[in-house]
């Protein structure tokens, strides 16, 4: 009883760091458990803030990155404490009167310029490389749906007159190269057209059907070092081309659509071990949904490692929406090596399910190969998240959903956030109340969302109301 009280002291659980060692295996989870005493515990609420848009905090808490209201400028700054001395004990008395500014929790860097005066920030949109500090940004302009009919671009998809992704380094705000896409349309929401694994960040054109994969080079520059979709192999036109079969019109599917119905082929070929029967099987398996497959589409692809790509295929009636996850799909495990889909699931599939519950690192928007990754509760390293999410499945409401790990924020409700101990679960550590210190509890046309430094016990709850300033509130242990 001793030791299970003790560990709720702070002092003693520095002591216990500083002089007991960890089972072997053990030191993660037992420097993880050291967080269960650093929480908020003070608010500020409606800091003097200035009246900007806040994306996110880096994932390795250094920057915390901000837009302009008019979308045209990417304004960086870096987390700071507050800090203030007392001529008698500190926590007696109020906070000084510095300590309503935003300035003194963060630090402001710069403040640059991306977009033109017909062009706008997406500000849902934001990768990071830790290693480097760069960080990769777009700007597009409006968005068309009256797109002109082009070869080769997927009807019903809209357009965009240019896209373009801007690599900026995080530490002085250099912008070091750009890529631009014209007449496009990529998925920018939530940085659903793009992912980024260790240097190579692949982009897809929903408009083309076209997997773009970009290497991020020491210098700084964007290199684009494969194209997939109409071609897989870099020769495949080259080797078309020579032969007289240069693809004309629609008389050749696309590469990338040949592989998933060879694929869906072969499987469907060998689920059926009888050959009487193994014709009858293709036609009812295969061919009577022939069509179907032939019109499935690209909507989105992420890294499983540097060779391998998990793409989604989904329905060309599918709206382009800021999520496509809750319709009807399958998901490819794709070799960019020996350009072979290793892999097929539908999104109801159990299978999947189950890889993604024990593999959800995998599968995160951007994963990190940082020594903040181990600290951070998910799936496979917290039985506390795995329970979570088990609880959430449970309580689906349709078999074909998919859980997804888009970045985006987590807009929450007027009820509080709770901070609540493991291992004493009827003490809530700290609140924290969203809006305003007033209690006003109109939410009608409130946006409420919460910022999370990675780290350290420092959150923002920020809220946006129509035609009215951000209210920001600071959380912070005190």
């Amino acid at each position: 009883m001793v030791g299970f009280f003790r560990s709720g002291n702070l002092a003693s659980r520095v002591f216990d760091r500083q002089f007991l060692s960890p089972r072997p295996g053990a030191t993660v989870n037992t420097v993880r458990q050291f967080y269960e005493n650093l929480v908020p515990s003070y608010t500020i609420y409606d800091i003097d803030c200035p009246d900007y848009s806040f994306r996110k905090f880096t994932d390795d808490g250094k920057y915390l990155v901000a837009f302009s209201r008019n979308h045209q400028d990417l304004i960086v700054y870096r987390p700071i404490w507050l800090t203030f001395s007392c001529h008698e004990e500190c926590d007696a008395h109020d906070l000084p009167a510095n300590a309503e500014r935003f300035e003194s929790f963060f630090k402001q860097l710069y403040s640059i310029s991306l977009a033109s005066s017909n062009e706008y920030i997406c500000e849902d949109f934001f990768l990071y490389m830790e290693g480097h500090q760069y960080g990769l940004f777009a700007t597009s302009t409006a968005r068309s749906n009256e797109s002109s009919v082009t070869e080769g671009a997927i009807h019903g998809v809209p357009s965009i007159e240019k896209i373009t992704f801007y690599l900026v380094r995080l530490e002085d705000g250099a912008i070091l190269d750009e890529k631009a896409f014209c007449n496009d349309f990529i998925n920018l929401a939530h940085s659903i057209g793009a992912y980024l694994y260790e240097d190579l960040v692949c982009i897809v054109s929903l408009r083309y059907q076209t997997i773009h994969v970009l290497q991020i080079r020491d210098s700084g520059s964007l290199v684009e070092v494969r194209r997939i979709g109409a071609f897989c192999r870099e020769d495949d036109e080259l080797f078309l081309y020579s032969h007289g079969q240069a693809a004309q019109g629609s008389s050749f599917l696309p590469g990338i659509k040949q592989r998933l119905l060879s694929f869906i082929f072969h499987k469907t070929w060998n689920e059926e071990p009888d050959q009487a029967l193994r014709v009858q099987h293709l036609k009812k398996k295969f061919y009577f949904h022939f069509q179907d497959y032939v019109d499935l589409i690209i909507w989105k692809v992420q890294f499983l490692d540097r060779h391998h790509l998990f793409i989604k295929f989904g329905s060309v009636n599918g709206r382009v929406t800021r999520s496509t996850d809750q319709n009807l799909a399958f998901f490819a495990v794709y070799n960019m090596e020996t350009t072979e889909i290793v892999s097929l699931y539908q999104n109801s599939s159990e299978e999947l399910y189950s890889l993604f519950e024990h593999y959800y690192d995998h599968f995160h928007a951007n994963p990190q190969n940082s020594l903040h990754e181990k600290f951070i509760s998910s799936n496979p390293n917290s039985v506390h998240a795995l329970d979570q999410l088990r609880t959430i499945k449970s309580k689906a409401s349709s078999p074909s959903q998919l859980f997804s790990a888009i970045d985006r924020h987590r807009h929450c409700t007027e009820h509080p956030i709770k901070f609540i101990s493991v291992r004493q679960p009827n003490v809530v550590k700290f609140k924290i109340k969203p809006g305003s210190d007033s209690g006003a509890s109109d939410s009608r046309g409130k946006r409420i969302s919460s910022l999370f430094h990675p780290f350290f016990p420092l959150a923002l709850s920020i809220q946006q109301t129509n035609m009215q300033p951000t209210v920001v509130n600071v959380h912070f242990r005190r």
